[in-house]
């Protein structure tokens, strides 16, 4: 071999490594603390070789931007992040960044929208739910600049609150070996055992309120991706969230559920609203993303002082608002439950009275697909316990619910609810007649609550049972009873309060005077309440057709 054919060959060869190694370096997206951020080559090659110099940029997705993560199915498909030129004076063109979403020979894909400070949405066509993984790349001026391999498409919840819904299986239990909680009241194995779903996957956000994008909690940052639901990663999920997930999958079995957690325990409401610390750091980030829904669970902090109990409706309804602004979504399901029985607080029962009422409250912008899950019965005997043990039927409750708006029912007397509250008028024959709220008061009966660790809740067999409800997997959770029904009392002016005689009539409950309080008639009683405290102990409660508890109220008699 001559020396000309020698050096062409040895040139081809350099040339060819170089490209393999450009490749490898340029390519693959490099991992921080959960966003993907990924340098484009720095195109500083002769213009005679083709490469655009502005095509070297920097690009930023939002933390929570991993592999794993699941999109909203039927709805637009947001990306979105921040691009910058690593070049002076270059700018950044829109047309030349895109999104692209695959699945096989399957592709949607979009061109970029940039805002200020290079902020920029991609917003590709809504796809439809699949077990099967999808991968999310971006492009600017044909070249890979960041990309997720395994992302994908079906129902995402956002789980928020304070420790009622933060509560998971290693918080009840901090090790493995612990043996009890509360003294013994709660043991491990009262818990149900972890969902164990690789269809079931989750981020969660830090208890921090620092910087400006979503906090991740150290599980999900080490892991550098949404955790798959199995029997590790589940105990450090919310065990509420993951009950709900537990039906939701059952009943959708080819739907991917995925859960967005930033419930922080120990927190007011204020600060998960608008100017709220929690607000800016775990929910304004989230601003674009659609969801399916949002679980809430939350009032303890509230209940400790008159006057927070005082302003929870307002903040509620405003917080109901506020988080279907962020998710871009007037109707957004929002599915919240009532405070569980709690002796530890003065004002429990007033901020169970303010989430009753913010059901219909005039400050929500949209009144539909919200829903109220009562707690009363569901503590299992753990009341005395500031997390009783029921959150699986809670999470069998809330999937209903849920079911429900999901098949266009958007309203009370259509989603899953115990008796509402509507009215309490005098009668001519000394007594008061209580309305409810138009189809939740069907097949009203005294039932005595089953307040022990044998009421539960698991999956319904839909393969025999297709039309089931999560409903109908819940089990020894009240029985009936002869029992006449208690925890009715009414007051006149003087604001003494006196227990009175609760009878059922069809789908009204009639109050008389009940004997040995030294009332003949409730002609001069003015207000009226069922089951007003903070850890009321009731052996006959109302119930409907459901099996679903009345909430407790209190009210002014017309």
């Amino acid at each position: 071999m001559n020396a000309k054919r020698l050096f062409h060959v040895a040139l081809a060869v350099a040339v060819t490594v170089a490209v393999i190694v450009a490749a490898i370096i340029g390519c693959g997206p490099k991992w921080g603390d959960g966003s993907v951020l990924h340098e484009s080559e720095n195109g500083q090659s002769p213009s005679a070789a083709g490469v655009d110099a502005a095509a070297a940029v920097s690009v930023t997705l939002p933390s929570y931007y991993m592999e794993n993560m699941v999109f909203q199915r039927n709805q637009p498909l947001v990306v979105k992040g921040t691009v910058i030129s690593k070049q002076d004076g270059k700018p950044v063109k829109a047309s030349k960044l895109s999104a692209t979403l695959s699945q096989g020979r399957k592709s949607a894909s979009a061109t970029a929208q940039i805002g200020k400070k290079g902020s920029f949405t991609c917003t590709l066509k809504a796809q439809k739910a699949s077990l099967k993984p999808y991968s999310l790349r971006l492009r600017y001026a044909g070249k890979t600049v960041a990309e997720l391999t395994n992302v994908y498409v079906g129902d995402v919840f956002v789980a928020a609150g304070q420790s009622n819904m933060e509560l998971n299986h290693a918080q009840y239990f901090g090790r493995s070996d612990a043996p009890s909680f509360y003294g013994g009241l709660i043991t491990e194995s009262d818990l149900s055992k972890p969902v164990t779903d690789a269809n079931v996957k989750f981020v969660e956000a830090d208890d921090t309120a620092e910087g400006s994008d979503f906090p991740l909690r150290d599980v999900s940052r080490q892991a550098g991706k949404w955790l798959d639901a199995d029997a590790e990663s589940s105990q450090h999920l919310s065990y509420l969230a993951q009950q709900f997930a537990m039906q939701l999958r059952a009943k959708h079995p080819n739907v991917p559920i995925g859960i967005i957690q930033t419930a922080w325990g120990g927190t007011p409401i204020r600060r998960h609203l608008r100017g709220g610390d929690i607000y800016a750091n775990h929910i304004a980030p989230l601003q674009g993303l659609h969801v399916a829904g949002v679980l809430w669970y939350q009032g303890c902090d509230d209940a400790a002082n008159y006057a927070t109990a005082m302003q929870y409706e307002s903040q509620m309804t405003t917080l109901i608002n506020q988080y279907r602004s962020v998710f871009g979504r007037s109707d957004l399901p929002f599915l919240y439950v009532q405070l569980a029985r709690w002796p530890g607080y003065q004002y429990t029962q007033n901020v169970r009275e303010a989430q009753r009422t913010a059901l219909s409250s005039a400050n929500l912008r949209n009144a539909s697909n919200i829903a109220m899950t009562v707690s009363l019965d569901t503590d299992k005997g753990t009341s005395v316990s500031i997390h009783p043990l029921g959150k699986d039927i809670l999470g069998a409750r809330m999937a209903a619910q849920y079911l429900a708006m999901e098949n266009g029912s958007k309203n009370s007397a259509a989603v899953p609810n115990g008796p509402l509250f509507e009215s309490a008028q005098h009668a001519s024959d000394g007594s008061i007649t209580l309305s409810f709220e138009e189809g939740t008061a069907n097949g009203l009966k005294a039932m005595r609550p089953n307040c022990t660790k044998s009421a539960g809740a698991k999956v319904p067999d839909y393969a025999k049972k297709p039309g089931a409800t999560p409903l109908d997997g819940i089990s020894n959770i009240a029985t009936s009873t002869t029992l006449a029904l208690q925890g009715f009392e009414v007051a006149d002016h003087s604001g003494q309060w006196v227990p009175v005689t609760a009878t059922i009539k069809g789908d009204q409950v009639r109050l008389s005077a009940a004997s040995g309080t030294g009332l003949s008639s409730l002609n001069d009683m003015t207000q009226v309440r069922y089951l007003f405290s903070g850890n009321p102990k009731c052996a006959s409660m109302l119930y409907n057709s459901l099996n679903l508890p009345a909430s407790p109220f209190i009210a002014i008699i017309e």
